[in-house]
């Protein structure tokens, strides 16, 4: 066991809790990172044992118990390639791969010689082995997709103090989510740059998030089903970075619509006659270096739905029921069509818009660190 007759001899001062309990402490403790008072020889004790215990964390993401590899695609994969899929989540993962472009980030696994656009194998369809039979459906890079700024993220309104005097965002709807970028500069609400020679390639990354994993995007609890509005009773996420999106479709739609549909609007205001997630999509929070490969894809709405239909196949427990799926004890939400606007994966959401305040500029604090952003954010 971890730490066992290590973690023991290192003697913590009794207000050590009381310091660990002070959120942003080390700002506050005369600058220190370090305020707990420990002999050097302890220090190493105490860092050994977190590093082990982080690597423990690790070892169990890798088990089966988290990643199990039980989908439906897994079993396709092991199937090499023969059914298991039906016809639209089939054609869902050949635009997937192909037209659609998300495999260029939510890499597959699949092997790098697809077939020519002729005959019966249309272009990105892959005839060869896979080359991983346990592909991440992440690239573990970062990128901006463009996603507008979301006016219902509490972040926003935690600019006063709270009871222990922390003020998680001082700048109110003056911040601005630079995501790679304000981490290279070791800006608010980041961890510190750990490698100041880094810092020079901040503007030509902000905005940029990492590639979450499309794996288990669709999972919802056994009662629930879905994460998609209708019918059926149904589990409610948020996706991207901030949870501007409410369910697949919409994330498929924005993929595929995002720069043929998009309006210098922030979310609330968009132009009657149109719909917010359906016919407009707001400006982007950040709009300096867009990831273009998407925004304007030409999908028609049944090849959204095929897409969609691919990434349900991604959730695990397919071939092996996934350990503990019905401990849910929540409430699925539910909706009936004939009665309800929202009622659809569309619209969902859309009956908890509001609108955004008037912005006021990125403070100063975010927007002008060096290295200045390439063009200024507003």
């Amino acid at each position: 066991m971890w730490g066992a007759g290590q973690i023991e001899s290192v003697h913590f001062p009794p207000f050590t809790e009381a310091i660990c309990d002070v959120p942003g402490g080390a700002s506050i403790f005369n600058g220190s990172a370090t305020p707990i008072p420990l002999s050097p020889q302890e220090r190493t004790i105490a860092a050994s044992v977190f590093n082990e215990f982080a690597n423990s964390l690790d070892q169990y993401e890798a088990s089966a118990d988290v990643s199990a590899f039980s989908s439906k695609f897994d079993a396709y994969l092991k199937a090499q390639g023969v059914g298991v899929l039906s016809a639209a989540e089939l054609a869902g993962y050949n635009l997937f791969r192909g037209i659609a472009n998300c495999n260029s980030c939510h890499l597959d696994g699949r092997s790098t010689a697809p077939t020519p656009a002729t005959g019966t194998a249309p272009n990105g369809m892959d005839t060869g082995a896979p080359a991983d039979v346990t592909p991440l459906f992440t690239c573990f890079g970062s990128t901006n997709e463009g996603l507008p700024l979301n006016p219902r993220n509490a972040f926003y309104y935690q600019s006063t103090p709270d009871i222990f005097g922390f003020t998680g965002n001082p700048y109110g709807f003056g911040y601005r989510d630079l995501g790679l970028g304000t981490f290279l500069r070791s800006g608010p609400g980041s961890a510190p740059n750990p490698n100041s020679d880094w810092t020079q390639y901040a503007p030509a990354v902000d905005g940029a998030m990492q590639v979450s994993s499309a794996r288990n995007v669709a999972m919802v609890p056994k009662q629930c089903s879905t994460t998609e509005a209708g019918a059926a009773p149904y589990f409610q996420k948020e996706f991207f970075h901030n949870g501007y999106i409410k369910s697949l479709k919409q994330l498929v739609h924005f993929y595929n619509t995002r720069d043929a549909l998009g309006m210098g609007v922030t979310s609330g205001h968009c132009p009657p006659g149109t719909v917010e997630k359906v016919t407009c999509w707001p400006m982007p929070e950040v709009s300096n270096n867009l990831d273009m490969t998407t925004g304007s894809l030409g999908l028609t709405d049944e090849q959204e739905n095929q897409v969609v239909a691919f990434l349900q196949t991604l959730t695990d427990g397919y071939t092996t029921a996934y350990p503990d799926s019905d401990k849910f004890t929540g409430q699925c939400k539910v909706c009936n069509p004939a009665t309800d606007h929202y009622c659809s994966p569309s619209l969902q959401g859309n009956d908890t818009l509001i609108p955004t305040p008037t912005l006021p500029p990125c403070a100063p604090a975010i927007c002008d660190v060096p290295p200045l952003p390439s063009k200024p954010i507003k």
